[in-house]
């Protein structure tokens, strides 16, 4: 029998997860953009009622300015992430939300959370479209006390996850399809991305740790951007081209069934 703090757990995701309260929550945020900030896109989490909401500031002369907010009941489980945070423990009830968003905007914590991207790292996001095409992921091989955790301690990003080995391999099967790649600067923004919420995570087997790319952010994403991205020349001139063969033999493998 499961305790009564997963029943609790549960009971609120299911709270949580309905299209009427994802309606109420949206128009509460928006409630509470300041002026000349867009909502772009939303991502729920599937077991909690946390909620991730993609936020961007235009203007002509320049690339777009990105923010990511987090809405939540508890603190995220990874420290040192880029996002600005509201913790409200009494949700679903959304009194005084608009208001909280509105103050955390206009944090310190908020400017400095803010993120444009370089060419590079807009050439990184459109290889994690291209993958994605050819079920591909990156992935992380966790240690086993992070692992045993399961979210349940608090574990620093920049320095406990980026020491941890990547790979590159099938989104639905690890077990079908795992290569290690040796590449730590293309691993820190990864890592950088994870913290923004442009990945998120799902626990596999053996460890494993995949980190899915938020597709619905990173359409939007390239799209609101003028700037061209040729990102096979791009990673390789960054990388390192046994980098970008090993990219390019395991999309052959996964796209012929290659073990």
């Amino acid at each position: 029998m499961g305790s009564e703090p997963d029943q609790d757990a549960a009971a609120l995701a299911a709270q949580t997860s309905t299209p009427a309260f994802h309606r109420a929550l949206k128009a509460a945020v928006q409630a509470g953009l300041p002026q000349g900030v867009q909502l772009v896109a939303a991502n729920y989490a599937r077991s909690s009622a946390s909620s991730y909401w993609l936020l961007r500031w235009s203007s002509a002369a320049m690339p777009p300015i990105w923010l990511t907010l987090r809405i939540a009941t508890h603190p995220h489980w990874l420290t040192h992430v880029q996002q600005v945070e509201v913790v409200r423990p009494a949700l679903p009830d959304l009194t005084g939300l608009s208001a909280a968003v509105r103050q955390a905007l206009a944090s310190p914590a908020a400017a400095a959370a803010r993120y444009q991207f370089t060419p590079l790292e807009l050439a990184v996001l459109r290889q994690l479209l291209v993958l994605a095409d050819h079920k591909l992921v990156w992935l992380v091989q966790m240690t086993p006390a992070i692992a045993a955790s399961h979210k349940g301690r608090s574990f620093d990003l920049q320095n406990d996850f980026r020491r941890l080995p990547l790979f590159l391999g099938d989104r639905n099967n690890v077990n079908n399809l795992l290569v290690p790649v040796s590449a730590p600067a293309f691993q820190d923004k990864l890592i950088d991305f994870f913290g923004a919420n442009l990945l998120f995570s799902q626990f596999s087997s053996h460890y494993i740790l995949k980190l899915l790319p938020t597709i619905q952010w990173l359409k939007p994403m390239l799209a609101a951007d003028a700037r061209i991205v040729h990102w096979p020349p791009q990673l390789a001139a960054a990388y390192g081209k046994d980098f970008m063969t090993t990219v390019a033999q395991t999309i052959h493998r996964a796209d012929h069934n290659t073990p």
